[in-house]
């Protein structure tokens, strides 16, 4: 079976930034927010480029299960939330009649990565494997592929209530429950040590995990926003290759085309990956003060191309794919 790799380019399109004036307010405003946690690796730079931007404008941000984020929305104990889904026609109802200002915004697309360890020799899955192994009818890699070793699968997700689960058992299994082979680490970070200590295990994940730039740390903000503020492109082979280069294998799935693809940013563009969800960001707070001013902030072109730069796509950003090279491999 033939896996593709791309070796193309994606290029923002920028839009004119108007200036900002809130850097002449003198109040402080402060928001709280709660994130899907597999959303964390995105939120917070969104977050940190946000205060710098805005001055005396402060999110607190939990990061959380997705079914916990809904709970604290529903409940009205946070007013923002940033999960994998829109909100149902009867979850609208309910909170547009408790909360007349409530909006929601797809911010944009995920792709679920798989992972396995390094010394795992199967490449790529197919999506009924995929449901196969979910649902713990299939138990051993040797009985995906010949090069796969005599040994036990395992599922590892982040936690039992997470967006992650959600999407794999709504949109691959079919609303089925998952097997006894699949199991909840804690933490994306514990998804890893996972799937790096244990031969047999697969790793499930958002793709932003996989492409953490991690030069950004050190870069000084003022650089970051300067960046963000250019008409300097964001090349999405520069992203692919952070993933290459992330410690762990990336399994390509084959979508129904028979085309075994990785989660790279071009196939997320044109729907060749299969396993891709929307981002949401869902607020019952007012359009004045932080928390509206960091709701726009996410869909300006600032905090779009910021998420262009973590490996997924942005919802509100134009985006154009430009061929520079192919290559393919076995």
């Amino acid at each position: 079976m033939r896996l593709f790799k791309p070796a193309l380019a994606l290029l923002a399109a920028l839009l004119t930034l108007s200036a900002c004036d809130d850097k002449k307010r003198t109040d402080v405003s402060t928001a709280t927010l709660v994130c899907d946690n597999s959303f964390e690796n995105i939120m917070k730079q969104e977050i940190d480029v946000f205060e710098y931007v805005h001055p005396k404008n402060f999110i607190l941000c939990r990061y959380v299960p997705q079914a916990e984020a809904f709970d604290s929305l529903f409940k009205g104990n946070t007013r923002t939330a940033v999960v994998g889904r829109d909100l149902t026609k009867d979850e609208r109802i309910s909170l547009k009649k408790k909360y007349p200002n409530l909006r929601s915004m797809k911010i944009a697309v995920d792709a679920v990565a798989l992972i396995t360890n390094p010394d795992n020799r199967v490449d790529m899955v197919s999506m009924s494997e995929l449901r196969d192994i979910l649902e713990g009818r299939t138990t051993r890699w040797s009985e995906l592929s010949p090069m796969g070793d005599d040994r036990n699968i395992s599922v590892v997700f982040d936690s039992q209530g997470s967006g992650l689960a959600t999407f794999m058992r709504d949109s691959v299994m079919g609303g089925a429950k998952f097997g006894p082979n699949v199991t909840a680490a804690g933490s994306i970070d514990s998804v890893f040590s996972v799937v790096k200590h244990h031969k047999g295990a697969i790793g499930v994940i958002g793709v932003s995990w996989l492409t953490r730039d991690l030069e950004v740390d050190t870069t000084a903000m003022a650089d970051r926003v300067k960046e963000l503020q250019s008409d300097k492109a964001v090349v999405g082979q520069e992203i692919n290759d952070r993933m290459d280069a992330s410690g762990v294998n990336v399994l390509a799935v084959m979508n129904s085309d028979a085309r075994a693809c990785k989660p790279y940013q071009q196939y997320i563009y044109d729907g060749s990956y299969p396993l891709t969800r929307p981002i949401y960001m869902i607020t019952t707070g007012s359009p004045v003060g932080a928390v509206g001013r960091f709701y726009t902030f996410v869909t300006s072109t600032e905090g779009q191309k910021l998420i262009m730069k973590t490996g997924i796509l942005p919802a509100r950003m134009q985006v154009n794919v430009y061929e520079v090279s192919t290559a393919g491999g076995n």
